[in-house]
């Protein structure tokens, strides 16, 4: 799935701060399914080990990412984006912006 951050919108019961896409048909124009997401990074810690013994002091904690899937659903590329997709584009960038544009949202 492509993805980008967008600017977090209220949906419930909390706040989308990502939108993911996938192509479900090419088109023209091409149709997607929609995922806004709830996306939390939480670094990890660094473990501690004796020097002398090796012995595992603190375990480390590995950084977590947690996806939460607020609204999913199927939304369309407009026959206008498609005509003005331009062939040495980059891709994802035309996509993204276009279904961002279609559901309202305001990429990051």
């Amino acid at each position: 799935m492509l993805t980008t951050p967008i600017i977090p919108v209220a949906v419930w019961p909390g706040e989308a701060n990502t939108l993911a896409i996938r192509s479900t048909a090419f088109g023209p124009p091409p149709s997607y399914y929609y995922q806004l997401q709830r996306v939390t990074f939480t670094p990890g810690k660094p473990g501690k080990t004796d020097l002398i013994t090796g012995e595992v002091i603190v375990p480390e904690i590995p950084d977590e990412t947690t996806v939460v899937v607020l609204k999913d659903g199927n939304v369309n590329m407009t026959q206008e984006q498609w005509a003005a997709w331009p062939a040495d584009a980059d891709d994802d960038k035309v996509q993204l912006d276009a279904i961002s544009a279609n559901l309202g949202l305001t990429r990051a």
